[in-house]
Formats: C-alpha cells, structure tokens, sequence
C-alpha cells in the first residue's frame, strides 16, 4: 500500500472537497482521483460517495480513516524517532557503577546529562567491575564505572577521578585522636579491604601499597562492600581502609582519617565499548565536562 494513497486519502476525507484536497497535497486534481481509485481497488471497497456537488464518507471510509490516521502518525512519529536516535537526542543508556563512583562524578554528570537530555532515559545498575566488565563485552551494558585499576583487551577503558585512602574507624578506637594517619600506625590492627574477587586490580594495588609503606597489618578480614567494612569499623571490630569516595556515607560515630599511602592513590574508571553510539558520546563528553569541573574545583580548595 502506497504511503501516498494514505495521505491523499486523509486528506481527502478531512476536507470532503477534492479541490482542496487537491490544493493541499500540492498535486492535480486527476492525479488525487487516481489515487483514491486505486485505494479503493486495493481495498475492494468504496471509500467515498462522489456526486456531481457531493462527496462522502461511506461506513468502510469512516473505519478507514481512523486506521490510516494511525498507520500515518505511527510512520511519522518511527521516522521522527529515528532521527533522534541516530543524533542521540531520545534513547536509553543503560549504566553500571560501583558505588562509590556516585559522588566522584556519576551524580553530578547525570545530574547534568538529563537538564540538558530530558527524553534520554538512564538506567542504572549497581554491579562489581568485573561483572560490568562482562556485561559491557556482552552489549547488556552501555558504560561503567568501575574500580582501577582494570584491563579488558576489547574495551576502552580510562581512569577520570584520583582519590586519597582513608581509614576508617569508630571513634572510641585508640587512634581516633590523630589528624592524618601513618600506616605504620596501623601495625598489628585488625583491618577491613575489599574482597578480591569484587576489584582485583584495586585489591592487589592496595596491599602492593601496604607493603611498599611497611605496614604489617595483625590480620586483614575481606569484605565485599566498602558500606560492610565501613558499619564493622564503627562498632569497634576494627579499621576500615577504603578510598575517599566510598566514606561519603558514613555512620555518625566514625572518625575518617586520611591514610598516608604516598604517591599509591585509587582510581574510578569509565568503561565501555567501540564504536561508540551518539547517545552515549553526549553522555561521555559530560562527564569529561564533569571530571574537568571537579578537578578545577578541587585544585581551588587546596
């Protein structure tokens, strides 16, 4: 069925004048006739009573209206959303994240991502980086933020935010009182790091830092979430070593103490895969915007 028949169908039937019609379609009069007929042969259906002075609507054509109506704004709208896709001004991002990339640069890019996409939608899931790693391969996942450092040999990956590390303890501890914390201070201390299964890259960097310190923990417990090791070292069970990001949300009667690792620092990281969709370069070119904005603002405070 021809598209144009459609159009001069409805339009037709809109102004029950073939003149106007006509006029409004910016074709000849014979030509809108034509079809019409032809429709209506496809059809095997009068679609409109003609007279001399008159033209109608018959019940096929009164159903058929409605339909063609439809069929016309489900192609306009399919070719309109095409088009926003294709430049990635709708769609969907489908993000993975560690949790403590949300306040490093996640929030605050998404922040500005949806005041200036509003009709993009951004799904968020909370994941390990080795599952978002997977995931990403897979083509389940558009981007994620994950723990550094991480290599995947197919995917395009980069470090976009530097943090200190911080340990983290309740504040009856004994070395609560410090201002800025030595490793060898925390000799012979129960400590809290994340599992290794969860960051690999992140886990054995860290301890490879303990070591290059000399800090001889007295046992180290692994936890799977930096929030776990963060409630065990606010009742007393032991200190927490976790990157700056991930003591944002602490409890109330804990005391953060920055750890002195020398120039060893932990990173958050993008991930995803190429080529890369429009969509998803407005999203990464913010959150540059984001990192840059930050950075800047961080240097300023220093």
């Amino acid at each position: 069925m021809d598209f144009k028949h459609l159009r001069s169908f409805c339009v037709l039937a809109e102004t029950l004048h073939f003149g106007r019609a006509a006029g409004r379609l910016h074709i000849v009069q014979p030509a809108l006739s034509n079809h019409i007929k032809q429709l209506e042969q496809e059809l095997s259906c009068r679609l409109f009573e003609r007279s001399r002075h008159h033209v109608s609507l018959t019940s096929a054509g009164h159903h058929f209206l409605r339909e063609a109506q439809q069929i016309l704004q489900h192609v306009s709208d399919t070719i309109e959303n095409t088009r926003h896709i294709a430049t990635g001004t709708i769609g969907t991002l489908h993000i993975g994240f560690v949790s403590s990339a949300i306040p490093a640069v996640l929030a605050e890019a998404i922040r500005r991502f949806t005041k200036r996409s509003p009709h993009v939608e951004i799904e968020l899931t909370e994941m390990s980086s080795g599952t978002q790693l997977a995931a990403i391969a897979e083509h389940n996942l558009d981007l994620g933020f994950v723990r550094m450092p991480i290599y995947h040999e197919h995917l395009q990956i980069r470090a976009i935010a530097r943090e200190h590390f911080e340990a983290i303890m309740s504040d009856d501890h004994h070395l609560a009182d410090q201002t800025r914390l030595n490793p060898a201070g925390l000799n012979e201390e129960t400590i809290f790091v994340l599992a290794r299964d969860n960051a690999p890259g992140f886990h054995d960097a860290l301890l490879g830092a303990f070591h290059q310190s000399g800090m001889i923990p007295g046992r180290i417990k692994y936890i799977r979430e930096f929030s776990t090791a963060i409630q065990l070292a606010s009742v007393n069970l032991g200190v927490a070593i976790v990157p700056r990001f991930a003591a944002y949300s602490t409890p109330g009667n804990v005391t953060r103490l920055r750890l002195d690792l020398g120039e060893n620092f932990s990173e958050i990281g993008i991930v995803h895969a190429t080529p890369v969709p429009p969509l998803l370069q407005h999203f990464l070119d913010i959150v540059e915007e984001t990192r840059l904005s930050q950075a800047k603002l961080r240097s300023a405070e220093l």
